[in-house]
């Protein structure tokens, strides 16, 4: 089995430096992993308040205790290995349908590497992002392109994508169409009209020791949403990034339909 191997020093200088979410995540071990070893080394965690506001309101560290007469090093098991052991999910309509989805040979699931025979809304769009490279204050006509709040390194990326998604909704038998409002939105076989966007997620710039904000840049990461009223679901680039997340995308949108 795989481990990460710590000192001491090195755990207690993680803790108190990271928070453990954080850590387990970077080490892809688990949280309980990291507390259980804490307590069995005598390491001091911070309570939930340490972390909360500016580095400079912090608390002082406490000193590690030097009464400590075990092991200097401690082994936690990666979180692959436990996620081995975990009962498989049980079956939901979500993922029967996603699986139906992916088992169809014909649906179009896969994002090209290069965009390839785009909609025509992807082709405006494509001119549109062109055009705008020379001309920085172009305006756009929204009933026209797809909204895309994405950096310009990303605008490929996201058009292959929506063009891989429009085609898969049109598979599926329905429609993709901008509303009277610009926005983008689904009309399912039904009638039903769920809301879509696709967005590059964004952090906040602060100046160092303080709250104020000065600026936002992207991440790299994209974000698809997908509305209709108060119900709302969102996928998050991660472990599955968005491409590979097309059938389950389309089964959501299916039941959101339905339920409404």
């Amino acid at each position: 089995m795989d481990k990460i191997i710590f000192t001491r020093s090195e755990l207690y200088n993680l803790v108190w430096k990271f928070p453990i979410p954080q850590i387990a995540k970077h080490y892809e071990i688990s949280s309980m992993g990291i507390k259980n070893a804490c307590e069995r080394m005598n390491i001091p965690l911070p309570k939930s308040r340490h972390w909360i506001g500016p580095v400079y309101k912090r608390k002082s560290v406490p000193q590690l205790p030097l009464d400590f007469k075990g092991n200097n090093e401690i082994a936690i098991l990666k979180k692959a290995y436990e996620m081995q052991l975990r009962v498989p999910a049980k079956s939901t309509p979500l993922l029967d349908l996603a699986q139906s989805i992916k088992n169809d040979k014909n649906a179009p699931l896969v994002v090209s590497e290069k965009l390839e025979n785009p909609h025509s809304i992807i082709a405006a769009t494509q001119k549109y992002w062109e055009r705008k490279v020379s001309n920085a204050n172009m305006e756009e006509d929204k009933f026209q392109i797809l909204d895309l709040n994405v950096s310009k390194e990303n605008v490929d990326r996201a058009l292959r994508f929506m063009n891989a998604f429009i085609q898969l909704i049109e598979y599926r038998g329905h429609e993709f169409k901008k509303d009277l409002d610009g926005l983008e939105t689904v009309i399912c076989k039904n009638g039903i009209e769920i809301k879509v966007d696709l967005r590059e997620a964004q952090k906040r710039l602060t100046k160092n020791g303080l709250r104020e904000t000065y600026g936002y840049v992207f991440t790299g990461d994209f974000i698809f949403r997908i509305s209709s009223g108060s119900n709302k679901k969102e996928w998050r680039d991660g472990k599955i990034i968005l491409e590979n997340n097309l059938a389950l995308i389309m089964a959501k949108i299916e039941l959101m339909a339905e339920e409404d």
